[in-house]
């Protein structure tokens, strides 16, 4: 009788592609494998960890792992425990879970997030705050992973607002949204953590299609050795992705003059923050951002032209007197 052996392959299977998300800190030896501070993910689409911690001032990161090279943010967070308390962790881990790409954020409970903006100031704060723990801390009451703050905001006009985590700018939850209120009824924000979304109750938005023209010189001083794009907060101007490509519109007249229109939908945030990029759309503008608001009262709106990091006045448009003055050249010849 023949006899057939069961041959059983025991496959080797590396820790880290069992390892889940987790908290390390200054709490546990910033120890990345340590499965006692391993997040678990609640009903809300959100990760989660709560421990107890003795008074005292503590650091940490989230990690998308067990290993360092997927931890986010690039800078430790902190907070200060006056007395022993338990401590809460919120972690998105981004679109794409065990992929770093600057879309995962985390918060701890005793800094929830805060709306800061211009309106700071009418509810007893500092403009723009990130600081501020009493005028516009949100609250999650219902634990449904939506933090909510609501107040009467006067007197009526237009603001804008951003949610800030931990009470630093360390994080981006997305670009600042704009909106109105009527000093009288209560205006609401929200901030959904499972998918980094901020909404707010009176929220303005343009109402028509606008095709927007920007232009954009490079002085003397800055050369480009290929091509120029303009890119932005606005989808439309790919969310500060590779950008939109800018032709020249006149390069014989002003080869360092570079302009394109680019639409932007009803239904847009009317404020809108962009920079430039030059050589082949690589090297981004070192300034700070330019801004605008939509004017959705026209269809279309030519914006002032920049200068590549507000270097000086501008290129002449195409319509410059370098064509004048060589017609001018040309018909003192046939005089």
């Amino acid at each position: 009788m023949r006899l057939t052996a069961a041959i059983v392959i025991a496959l080797a299977i590396p820790a880290y592609a069992l390892a889940g998300p987790s908290i390390v800190g200054s709490m546990q030896g910033w120890d990345p494998a340590d499965p006692a501070y391993d997040l678990t993910l609640n009903a809300s689409g959100v990760y989660e960890l709560t421990k107890s911690l003795a008074a005292g001032f503590y650091e940490y990161k989230a990690v998308d792992g067990d290993a360092w090279g997927l931890d986010f943010p690039g800078t430790d967070q902190g907070f200060t425990l006056a007395a022993d308390d338990d401590v809460k962790w919120y972690v998105n881990l981004g679109a794409t879970v065990g992929v770093k790409e600057g879309d995962e954020y985390v918060f701890h409970s005793m800094n929830p997030p805060i709306v800061a903006g211009d309106m700071q100031s009418e509810l007893g704060g500092v403009d723009w705050d990130p600081y501020d723990t009493v005028n516009s801390v949100m609250f999650n009451g219902d634990v449904d992973g939506v933090w909510e703050f609501t107040a009467i905001i006067e007197p009526a006009g237009d603001y804008q607002g951003k949610i800030v985590l931990n009470n630093n700018w360390d994080q981006s939850t997305g670009d600042n949204v704009s909106f109105y209120s009527d000093g009288v009824n209560p205006v609401t924000f929200t901030y959904d953590m499972s998918n980094n979304t901020t909404t707010v109750s009176s929220q303005v938005v343009t109402q028509q299609d606008v095709l927007v023209t920007f232009t954009m010189c490079l002085p003397d001083t800055v050369e480009s050795f290929s091509d120029v794009c303009v890119t932005g907060s606005h989808p439309s101007l790919t969310n500060w992705g590779f950008g939109i490509l800018m032709p020249q519109p006149c390069p014989a007249v002003q080869p360092k003059l570079w302009s394109v229109d680019v639409l932007f939908p009803a239904g847009s945030d009317p404020f809108v923050e962009y920079k430039y990029k030059k050589d082949d759309c690589q090297t981004w503008e070192s300034t700070w951002n330019h801004s605008f608001d939509i004017d959705d009262s026209a269809p279309t709106q030519v914006l002032p032209a920049d200068v590549w990091e507000y270097l000086g006045t501008g290129c002449p448009s195409c319509t410059s007197p370098v064509e004048d003055s060589s017609w001018g050249t040309i018909k003192s010849i046939y005089r």
